[in-house]
């Protein structure tokens, strides 16, 4: 209750700072896919003007912002920026996640209830409606009485429709069958003229065309390791993953899925952005719009080729000359002091584990298929019964029917089995669900974070973690996902009208970016938001 109402008076005092300043006419959020803070840094000297230095000159860089939960995959950190807060509050716990009640598992966004606008795939049956409290967007949409506009766009469903939320507009995204974005009947009948119209271009094909090759001479990427190394996979696996790149097979087999892990990606992004920015003209009054962006190649491309790549650092490059035509629009049509930006990352990357084994740092493999056959293992020596129907997202789910025709206590056998997780090479803790649901923990320690993505309705028996530099993947590319500083730790810059330039290391939370913005709009913070506004970034 406290904490509540702290967060109430500190909302309350804040509005004076909007006040003195006009709401703005366009929020625009920019989330990077797997984008690590260092890459502001490591790739400085090669940005232009109009990008990233851009937008962190004369924006504030919050140079010390977390995830303040775990798992930190793509749905909950898309869900976690537009609400404010953790999965164990908005419900996305994972991309996929095991259904206690049907037993089997479901992804973030499908949704077999809505049809498909704009393609005849199952790609289009996607809507929010696993997403359990209301987003910036939806706020929004409230207060202005449905009146303002708010959009999404990005290649992958769940990019642009949990931002969205559940009263936007509309939510576009890439449907791989078709080359063609599309969307669902949760928002739109049928997709806008203008979409077809830029659907009907066919760009995919335009941009595969011209494959792929250094934007600068090769030799002057020395932010990367060596294009020819053991550490890289292609997304094409019949390739090497060297440049130049030809995507001729994949245009001839109309495999138009390759786009997402070239940079055309995100150009292909941008365009459509600009496109939905002008054609629904977005900006041009006084009632707020938002609309929400999310590049998600360079997440395709730090997958395959890890964070040391010298792909990884061409993809940056190449965004930020995506950037700085999309800010030059925005002035363009909406005017510098009427639009604010805030830009992010839904969570960073681990480095290649075989990368920094060579280098003698600690790191290693590990396979959940493995840790899940010695449990059951286990368990059938114990109890006599495997017990496990499900292991994924580092959680293990047990039979209750099985707990309780077996007279077994759930309490004994999670201690059990978190017992037996940390003895296994490559764990760090392991924590049963009563630890979780009822005993409360502040600040970054791990089993806070654990908890903040642990939801007592969704979530499994047991939570565990891998040590640091350990991975669950082949012995090439990267992923990310745990508690440590190098997935946890990601930009956070808010540019524009009524934003102060500057900058601070101060321990900020991606949590506290909707209830900032919220300030700068007059709104309500989203339903579920947890955490309070960043009033440094607020001009007085």
């Amino acid at each position: 209750m406290k904490s509540k109402l702290v967060l109430l008076f500190l909302s309350l005092s804040l509005i004076g700072f909007s006040q003195n300043n006009p709401k703005p006419k366009l929020v625009v959020g920019i989330v990077v896919d797997q984008m690590r803070t260092d890459y502001i840094y490591r790739y400085w000297s090669r940005y232009g003007e109009g990008g990233f230095k851009r937008l962190v000159n004369d924006g504030f860089f919050c140079k010390n912002t977390h995830y303040n939960y775990v798992p930190t995959y793509t749905g909950p950190g898309h869900s976690s920026i537009y609400t404010g807060a953790a999965p164990n509050v908005h419900g996305i716990i994972a991309n996929d996640w095991f259904v206690k009640e049907t037993g089997v598992e479901t992804y973030c966004v499908s949704d077999d209830k809505v049809k498909p606008i704009g393609t005849t795939s199952k790609n289009g049956k996607m809507s929010p409606h696993k997403q359990l409290t209301t987003t910036l967007g939806d706020e929004l949409k409230l207060f202005t009485n449905g009146k303002s506009k708010v959009y999404g766009v990005a290649l992958k469903d769940r990019s642009s429709v949990l931002p969205v939320g559940h009263a936007g507009n509309a939510a576009f995204w890439f449907d791989e069958e078709t080359g063609n974005f599309v969307s669902s009947d949760w928002y739109v009948k049928e997709l806008p003229l203008w979409l077809n119209n830029f659907n009907a271009k066919k760009l995919p094909k335009s941009y595969l065309e011209r494959g792929w090759n250094t934007l600068y001479g090769i030799e002057t990427y020395t932010n990367s390791i060596v294009d020819d190394n053991k550490y890289e996979k292609a997304p094409n696996k019949k390739e090497k993953p060297v440049f130049p790149y030809d995507y001729k097979s994949q245009i001839e087999n109309n495999s138009w899925g390759i786009l997402k892990a070239t940079p055309w990606g995100n150009t292909i992004t941008k365009d459509i952005a600009i496109e939905c920015l002008k054609n629904e003209s977005m900006g041009k009054d006084d009632i707020s719009d938002m609309l929400c962006i999310s590049f998600s190649s360079t997440d395709y491309v730090g997958h395959s080729y890890g964070l040391r790549a010298v792909e990884t650092e061409d993809v940056y490059l190449r965004l930020d000359k995506d950037l700085e035509e999309l800010l030059k629009t925005l002035d363009a049509e909406v005017g510098q002091e009427n639009y604010v930006v805030f830009l992010t990352a839904d969570h960073g990357a681990a480095d290649v584990a075989a990368y920094l084994k060579d280098l003698k740092i600690p790191a290693g493999y590990l396979k959940e298929k493995n840790i899940e056959k010695e449990l059951k293992s286990f368990c059938k020596k114990l109890y006599g019964d495997s017990l496990i129907v499900n292991m994924s997202n580092q959680q293990v789910f047990l039979s209750s029917v099985k707990l309780t025709e077996l007279k077994l206590n759930s309490d004994e056998v999670e201690k059990a089995l978190a017992n037996k997780l940390i003895q296994m090479e490559g764990i760090s803790e392991a924590y049963p669900s009563s630890v979780l649901k009822f005993e409360g923990y502040k600040g970054d320690s791990f089993k806070s974070l654990i908890a903040n993505g642990y939801n007592h309705k969704r979530s499994g028996n047991v939570a565990f973690s891998y040590m640091p530099g350990w991975l669950d993947i082949p012995e090439t590319g990267t992923t990310h996902g745990s508690e440590f500083t190098y997935d946890t730790h990601v930009p956070l810059i808010f540019y524009g009208g009524g934003i102060k330039k500057g900058e601070s290391v101060r321990n900020y939370y991606i949590t506290e970016i909707a209830p900032t913005i919220s300030i700068l709009l007059n709104n309500p913070f989203p339903n579920g938001c947890t955490s309070k506004p960043i009033e440094e970034v607020l001009k007085k």
